[in-house]
């Protein structure tokens, strides 16, 4: 109520348009005296507002949480439906000393103690630095009238008990605890924005290349910084295709997982795949890849985004080139059209100067082609017959000898 009355009264000068939400979580028995309270403000002052009341469940398991995420759902909805910019709550500094003392005993990360932030988001906390104490003094000078909410009793609430039993006693030492948590709470912000400056020189350096759905990070300059600077990279990096949020527990994992180190590793967080290849640390924004499947008449063409391929009959060239996009093979069991094709896992061929056959995915990875290379590459088929892994080495039983009458040209190319 202190900050609807200070607002209402300096709106003018703040230039802006207020309208009012309370919500009634239809927890306790005051419930409906607290959202009178707030209209009949409202009415006096001429102030659009809203009364939302919840349906009352009987909620068991960490209540408190489960209270906070309705409450910001509908304000929300009230914010879209009548176009606001921002919503604003009416924390202080007192609970933001509560909040860091919650958030260091769940062993949280030093952004998280340092509490609830000013803006995060369309949410605006413009109290957050005004003590309790100020705001009861104001609320004494103006006459604001407000309801006191039964449920700061219940001891049962983590919070409630920090601020009935733990915090009196730590202010018997520490008089101006208020002050100690700002000063925290300042050295941190220092620590993090330290940190923030790190991580954009190492962005915007040559150890790191975004493309539309892949993120590359090379892999021997990354794994040397310290933990907390991996974790900001990866998290700052993914943020900007979506919001990217690690528990503890996914921060052990990803910790046991990076300090493995063992390529072609992979690890999936918040819908990106993360991989350890031999050069990169390579995430990826898209895990679904779009399987090839193309039959090509001779003479005709297949092209988009990521390849190009035609194949005709053709001539013995006199002269073999080294261009790896290029093959000449021996067409006399062509059965047309040809196929091009995504790699199989259990896909066999017998690569070109080599007894017996071979899975294709042991000869890329004897031949030392990356894991994100690999997810790419195209095979060129007759029926089941591999004939060519498109771009690496033709099946020898397709190689051209003296005796080849039918040749074939084949044309690939990865853009």
């Amino acid at each position: 109520m202190v900050m609807l009355d200070f607002f209402n009264r300096n709106k003018s000068q703040l230039d802006c348009r207020l309208s009012v939400c309370h919500i009634n979580h239809n927890y306790h028995a005051k419930s409906l005296k607290m959202s009178q309270i707030v209209s009949e403000y409202c009415n006096k002052n001429n102030l659009e507002h809203f009364n939302i009341v919840l349906k009352k469940r009987l909620l068991k398991n960490n209540v408190e949480s489960q209270l906070r995420k309705k409450r910001y759902n509908e304000l929300e909805k009230i914010r879209k439906k009548i176009d606001a910019d921002y919503i604003l709550t009416a924390h202080h500094f007192d609970d933001q000393v509560e909040t860091a003392l919650m958030r260091i005993l769940n062993s949280s990360s030093l952004e998280s103690i340092m509490g609830i932030k000013t803006l995060n988001d369309l949410v605006f906390r413009p109290m957050i630095d005004v003590s309790k104490k100020e705001i009861e003094l104001y609320a004494k000078k103006h006459k604001v009238n407000y309801g006191l909410d039964p449920t700061n009793n219940d001891l049962s609430f983590t919070r409630n008990f920090l601020r009935k039993k733990v915090i009196p006693l730590l202010e018997e030492i520490k008089p101006n605890l208020n002050s100690s948590f700002k000063d925290l709470e300042d050295k941190i912000s220092d620590v993090n924005d330290l940190l923030d400056f790190s991580t954009k020189e190492f962005i915007n350096s040559n150890y790191v290349k975004i493309n539309e759905k892949t993120i590359y990070i090379q892999k021997e300059y990354f794994l040397k910084l310290p933990f907390l600077m991996k974790i900001n990279i990866l998290r700052t990096i993914a943020s900007e295709k979506r919001k990217f949020y690690f528990s503890k527990n996914l921060l052990r994992e990803l910790k046991f997982f990076l300090n493995k180190q063992v390529i072609g590793s992979t690890k999936i967080i918040n819908d990106f795949l993360i991989t350890i290849d031999r050069e990169f640390i390579v995430l990826t924004s898209d895990m679904a890849k779009d399987d090839v499947y193309c039959e090509v008449k001779e003479g005709r063409a297949v092209e988009n985004d990521n390849f190009y391929f035609c194949w005709n009959y053709d001539k013995k060239p006199k002269n073999f080139s080294n261009n790896s996009n290029i093959e000449y093979v021996d067409a006399t069991n062509f059965k047309s059209p040809l196929v091009l094709r995504s790699i199989n896992r259990d896909d066999k061929f017998s690569p070109l100067g080599m007894d017996g056959t071979k899975k294709v995915n042991d000869y890329l990875t004897d031949n030392k082609i990356s894991l994100i290379k690999k997810s790419e590459i195209l095979a060129v088929c007759n029926d089941n017959d591999i004939i060519w892994v498109a771009g690496e080495r033709i099946n020898n039983n397709y190689r051209l000898t003296k005796n080849s009458k039918v040749i074939a040209k084949l044309n690939f190319l990865r853009k």
